[in-house]
């Protein structure tokens, strides 16, 4: 499994999974966002697992820059592309959540090749990820944020 292509379809599952969870506001509403939030899990379990296993080491940085999107571009296209989804799923225009949530995948597998290419050419400045109180402290916004979104809509 190739791992940018991978990651792109996981990612853009899990942003309009979790757009249309939160415009639905009901319980399979949710269980649609749990269930892409799932498959992304999914995917970046066995994307962790297949790179270690190939090439032997564990690398913090791919796990804290491609897999959980702690890079710059990653996150930006993240964030925008679930903004857009979400807006669009408010407005019940699942083409343009469809659309949203694949160029946010596109643009989160794109931060994860700019890291891999910085990684092969210095991969001892970019083996290490972010710490863990700095994903701790994303995972803690990015869970206010959602349950903002939810109180709100």
């Amino acid at each position: 499994m190739p791992l940018h292509p991978a990651l792109a379809a996981a990612v853009a599952i899990q942003v309009a999974t979790a757009a249309y969870g939160v415009a639905d506001h009901a319980a399979a509403g949710l269980a649609v966002a749990l269930a892409g939030v799932a498959i992304f899990l999914g995917v970046a379990a066995l994307t962790l697992h297949r790179f270690r296993r190939v090439n032997g080491v564990r690398v913090d940085g791919l796990a804290s820059q491609i897999v959980l999107g702690a890079g710059a571009t990653s996150t930006l296209a993240y964030v925008c592309a679930f903004g857009a989804a979400t807006w669009a799923a408010f407005e019940s225009r699942w083409w343009l959540v469809a659309a949203a949530a694949v160029a946010g995948g596109v643009g989160y597998a794109f931060g994860a090749l700019r890291w891999w290419h910085a990684y092969r050419l210095d991969p001892a400045a970019h083996a290490g990820g972010a710490s863990p109180r700095v994903l701790a402290a994303l995972a803690v916004a990015a869970c206010l944020g959602l349950v903002a979104l939810m109180v709100a809509g």
